[in-house]
């Protein structure tokens, strides 16, 4: 179990002098430095023209601006229509 090894080396280091205590810290955040920087990979920056043409079919041809302005006018419709209905329904 891992927590048995931690608790039998730090028994271990209680021995170890005040210095020696440090040094072994040192050591330690350093191989952990080490280790997780092999682990994480490079972040590439990308340029959005690689981006062209990956869902063409999701537009189905409609520009993307028309596409999120005809949406936006939809939903502010449905939302107004259904603000009239709640109206409509409350009143006596």
């Amino acid at each position: 179990m891992a927590t048995s090894k931690v608790t039998e080396i730090m028994k271990q280091a209680e021995g170890l002098s005040t210095t020696e205590q440090l040094e072994l810290i040192a050591l330690l955040a350093e191989s952990a430095r080490a280790s997780s920087q092999e682990i994480s990979q490079p972040t590439v920056a990308r340029k959005w023209s690689e981006a062209m043409g990956i869902a063409p079919d999701l537009l189905n041809g409609e520009d993307a601006q028309a596409w999120v302005s005809r949406t936006r006018r939809e939903a502010d419709e449905s939302r107004e229509r259904a603000l009239r209905g709640s109206r409509t329904d409350t009143t006596p």
